[in-house]
């Protein structure tokens, strides 16, 4: 079995190292260089395309709607099945052709994914096809049995939601969860063997404990924590919980400030590493470089968009072509205050729900955009 995968791309070759879980960019010049020094010990993908990626990079997957909680900001509206789910044999059939196109990483949510009895029997065979499996958890069913399991199929990332701390958390999870969530990230903390994670969604109740939480993370020896404003969606949408864009641009000034032993990440940090960002097409990664796919296969450039973005279902469709719909419906013509901001690399525009959800369109300034430049748009 070979270490490295090579996949073509227009602008060089992506190379992705499937012992440590991570992949790396490379321009068209430095092609033969790297494929030298990787000496034969790699496979090669080519299915280039003309300025947008082979593949999706990473896919966000709802893996059930199965949950052991009801919280009130939950975007898939889970707690109970409601169809029938993708199967064991499905999943196996949607990594193979994750491995055979270049799509290394996944990242499954819910629902909560420990509800599912063939979780482990998907985990075993996602590690033999070499790919880099997260999981998003509300911690809960965790225990050490389950952890020595986790450790021995070599999952990437393991994510711990924590949505504030005890009120905030509870007021959204049901009482005794917040306690929950920290036994379970100091479970973590002392058995987990790779990498260990936290995820918030900033709301108006927890905006202000930022620290709290990065301490939290820094106490249990965390190796990231992703802030990420909470979307009008699901059941979020019949809760109060959405920021301003005072609230917004305060966060990230401040953010931005903050010193940690560990990584902290925020919409606007710059991702150095995608140095092709920009001329691939406007917008975020959604459906150019990323996926979404729910629990019973439906195909989508992001679940924010909802159902009638749907594109197809991995069921009964071809891999490729669902990827090749997805650019598709992605080739957003944006605006010219983004295009020609300097700090779009960094951003990439923001969130296109929130434009959709505020305008009707792709294309328009993001409302919380953190430069207010939907403010000099609309008053010139």
């Amino acid at each position: 079995m070979k270490r490295y995968f090579i996949v073509n791309e227009f602008f060089g070759i992506r190379v992705y190292d499937s012992i440590k879980k991570k992949e790396f960019y490379f321009a068209k010049e430095e092609e033969d260089k790297i494929k030298s020094l990787l000496n034969g010990d790699y496979n090669l993908i080519d299915n280039r395309l003309e300025n947008q990626m082979s593949a999706p990079l990473k896919i966000s997957m709802n893996l059930t709607k199965k949950c052991n909680l009801r919280c009130k900001q939950c975007f898939s509206d889970s707690g109970t099945i409601k169809a029938k789910e993708l199967t064991t044999q499905e999943m196996f059939k949607l990594f193979d052709d994750m491995q055979k196109y270049g799509t290394f990483f996944i990242c499954l949510g819910g629902g909560e994914p420990f509800t599912r009895e063939d979780l482990f029997d998907i985990l075993e065979y996602g590690n033999k096809k070499q790919l880099a499996i997260s999981i998003v958890s509300n911690g809960l069913l965790l225990n050490e049995q389950i952890i020595d399991k986790l450790n021995k199929e070599n999952i990437d990332t393991l994510w711990i939601s924590l949505d504030g701390l005890e009120k905030n958390h509870e007021f959204l999870r049901g009482k005794g969860t917040f306690q929950k969530a920290l036994d379970a990230i100091s479970l973590i903390s002392r058995k987990f063997t790779r990498k260990k994670a936290i995820r918030i969604s900033l709301n108006n109740k927890n905006i202000g404990e930022y620290k709290e939480l990065i301490k939290i993370a820094e106490e249990n020896n965390f190796d990231l924590i992703r802030f990420t404003p909470i979307l009008s969606f699901g059941r979020a949408k019949q809760e109060d919980l959405t920021i301003t864009q005072d609230q917004y641009i305060d966060f990230i000034n401040k953010i931005k400030q903050v010193e940690s032993k560990i990584e902290i990440v925020y919409p606007t940090k710059p991702n150095k590493d995608k140095f092709w960002v920009g001329t691939n097409g406007f917008g975020c990664h959604c459906g150019k470089e990323a996926v979404w796919i729910d629990e019973i296969g439906d195909y989508s450039p992001c679940i924010f968009y909802g159902p009638e973005y749907t594109l197809g279902n991995i069921k009964k469709d071809d891999y490729m072509e669902l990827w090749k719909k997805s650019l598709f419906i992605s080739n957003f013509k944006g605006n010219e205050v983004c295009l020609n901001c300097k700090n779009y690399k960094d951003c990439r525009g923001g969130c296109r729900f929130r434009v959709l959800e505020a305008f009707g369109n792709f294309d328009d300034v993001d409302p919380l955009c953190p430069l207010r430049r939907n403010l000099i748009k609309n008053n010139p």
